[in-house]
């Protein structure tokens, strides 16, 4: 391995040190004093001290900020806050760092008490002040301001720390290791001496998770192999922010992690440098060979880049590809909806053992993912790459596009609209086979392909199967697709994540509930709800005018997890609709699942999915009256309403199980 990064020597390894530190010194005054807490006016204090202690001794100041605990935390303080554990080791362990600097022409003093042991940036040794006053950082050195009077800081050394390979070695909870331990990764630093950036590491870790700039976290029984990978990765992350390697556009997915390209990168190195002292060096060399495919689907390299990833490759040598698929999951007005079949379909590639390529849509502050589900968003299910793209006219769906074109999958998903299709037809990712879910693909389908100027024989020649939104009465492909070129299909009820819609709300027996506003007719809600008896919940962007009381409206949209558990609070859903316009058919299947009873206008959409009297009560278009009465039935009747829910559930699970459709989607790759 010839690239400086894998082997560097001292002289680069001080150049990244020095650059990293300048970067951080310069980010201290960038820092709002807001996010320090108690610390504030002592880090004002510094700030402002900065120029002189810069100006007589540098190269203090910049070893002072790049230790373990002070740099990490500073890169993070510009943009976010940090815990307050954290924050105090890292001021603790500056100001003990910069005690003594002769540019010091006044103390600093740092209030205290201090509840965090830390090292000490000048001995391998653990501190713990605990109840002091405070500290102050001299230029004789540092001065702790205990209740009994000052004293110097050898007072409250509690533990020596072995030293290996220059660093530190301690424990996850920042105490001296087994000795045992101690002595194992001194052995696997006496093997490995050679691969090691001298002068890079400061600490050794043991504990989980990715060590910070300067750290390297091994677990209890690690080997060579891991303390070599660790080293060199945390290296590389450093070298990367002084000289990019690559110019991102999307991330790895590894492990359920999405990890940015030049991370991505650090981590094929370490395992690069790592190789020798594998146990199993053709595995190893396997998986390194994947991440780069991955990081190279993502990235385009930079000079520097290209010479490190022609270095990696002859280190990982020819591997076979392993099998992937592409999904092309980009559908704003669905967002939700979409993630949830991203999802589902990337459980039928993890089931088959393919990595997943993904060009999904960006959700931003307006379209708050996290928010729409209640929870925190899961991680990913399958490894892979991934693109993310503000909307399907974004540049960068064109550019990953044509890179995801130039590798061979096993299939294609695709929930797109006809835009985004054809740039797909065109680039010949879809010469593959290829499995369409219809959700928003049909509108302006025609259209876009006579812009083009693509022949239906060209579409109808490629391996694509269509599912597709069931027509009114129809199982089959809908004939404007089939007019397109799409000859192979069906259609299909609108898939759900039926585990999401399931709520442990408690139903209250005199509430209605109605949502939605796709072709509702709330006038003739109205008229139905005016004089009855029972409180009605109304959620919807464009209510009637002169509400009765009873009423209850929110006329702001929910997010879709508090408008399921608003529909589950109620006994009842009622969706009034316009005649014969496909609406209703989101609503109604929601309402299935979460086990409200249904009063519905017929119409065509609707009776695909409920039977009158079997599964919900149906009225005509226009009928007030009658869908009054319907609603009166029903609260009357409890009966009646258990029996309608029953039937609704057992019938949403035979025709809307989102696991269930792409199981489906996936066996159409099986057949003959």
């Amino acid at each position: 391995m010839s690239h400086p990064w894998l082997a560097p020597p001292p002289a680069l390894i001080a150049d990244v040190v020095a650059a990293t530190a300048r970067e951080a010194v310069r980010a201290m005054s960038l820092i709002p004093v807001r996010g320090l807490a108690r610390y504030a006016e002592a880090w004002t204090r510094l700030v402002a001290a900065l120029p002189e202690l810069l100006r007589s001794d540098s190269g203090a100041v910049f070893d002072a900020v790049s230790r373990v605990d002070v740099l990490s935390t500073v890169q993070e303080l510009v943009d976010r806050d940090v815990n307050e554990a954290r924050l105090e080791r890292a001021v603790l362990t500056l100001w003990m760092a910069l005690a003594g600097h002769r540019g010091l022409t006044a103390p600093l003093a740092l209030p205290g008490p201090f509840r965090q042991r830390v090292v000490d940036p000048k001995t391998a040794r653990l501190i713990e002040l605990g109840d002091v006053r405070g500290v102050a950082a001299t230029a004789r050195g540092l001065v702790v301001l205990a209740r009994s009077g000052r004293t110097t800081i050898d007072a409250f050394a509690v533990a020596p720390l072995p030293v290996i390979a220059g660093a530190a070695l301690v424990n996850g909870a920042l105490r001296p290791p087994d000795p045992s331990v101690a002595d194992q990764v001194r052995r696997a630093a006496d093997l490995v001496a050679s691969a090691l950036p001298a002068g890079w590491l400061e600490r050794i870790t043991i504990g989980s998770g990715d060590g910070v700039p300067r750290e390297a976290r091994l677990g209890v029984a690690a080997g060579p192999a891991e303390l070599v990978a660790a080293a060199v990765r945390g290296f590389v992350r450093a070298a990367a922010a002084v000289d990019p390697p690559l110019h991102p556009s999307g991330l790895v997915v590894a492990g359920e992690r999405r990890l940015d390209p030049a991370e991505a990168l650090a981590w094929a190195c370490g395992n690069a440098a790592a190789l020798p002292w594998r146990a199993d060096r053709s595995r190893a060399a396997h998986d390194l060979a994947l991440d780069l495919d991955d990081i190279c689907a993502v990235a385009e390299p930079t000079a520097s880049g290209t010479a490190l990833l022609d270095v990696l490759r002859a280190v990982a040598g020819d591997q076979p590809a392993r099998r992937r698929a592409l999904l092309v999951n980009v559908d704003a007005s669905d967002f939700v909806y979409s993630f949830q079949f991203g999802r589902s379909v990337e459980r039928r590639c993890a089931e088959r053992g393919w990595r997943v390529d993904r060009l999904v849509i960006e959700t931003g502050i307006d379209r708050d993912l996290a928010a729409e589900l209640g929870h925190a968003i899961p991680p990913p299910v399958a490894d892979g790459s991934e693109v993310r793209v503000s909307s399907e006219a974004d540049p960068a769906a064109i550019a990953a596009i044509r890179r995801f074109a130039a590798r061979q999958y096993e299939a294609v998903i695709a929930n797109v609209r006809p835009k985004l299709f054809y740039d797909l037809v065109e680039s010949g990712v879809l010469a593959t086979r290829s499995l369409l879910w219809d959700r928003h693909l049909h509108d302006g389908l025609v259209e876009e392909r006579a812009r083009r100027g693509i022949a239906a024989a060209r579409l109808s020649a490629l391996p694509i199967r269509v599912w597709s939104l069931l027509g009114q009465a129809d199982t089959t492909l809908p004939l404007r697709l089939v007019e397109t070129g799409l000859e192979r299909g069906a259609g299909h009820a609108w898939p759900m994540d039926l585990e999401f819609f399931r709520s442990d709300v408690h139903p209250a027996p005199s509430r209605i509930f109605a949502g939605g506003d796709s072709a509702r007719d709330w006038d003739l809600f109205v008229r139905a709800v005016r004089d009855l008896p029972l409180e009605v919940h109304l959620v919807t962007a464009h209510p009637p005018a002169d509400l009765p009381p009873h009423v209850r409206v929110e006329a702001r949209r929910l997010p879709l997890w508090r408008f399921r558990d608003a529909m589950a609070g109620a006994a009842i859903c009622a969706i009034p609709l316009v005649r014969e316009i496909a609406a209703g058919v989101t609503v109604l299947p929601m309402a299935m699942a979460l086990g409200v009873a249904v009063v519905a206008t017929r119409t065509g959409w609707i009776e695909q999915y409920v039977t009158h009297e079997e599964q919900a009560l149906l009225v005509p278009p226009g009928d007030a009256g009658a869908f009054r009465s319907a609603l009166l039935r029903l609260h009357g009747d409890p009966e009646l309403r258990a029996r309608l829910v029953t039937n609704a559930r057992r019938r949403v699970t035979e025709m809307c199980d989102l696991e269930a459709f792409t199981r489906e989607m996936f066996a159409a790759l099986d057949a003959p």
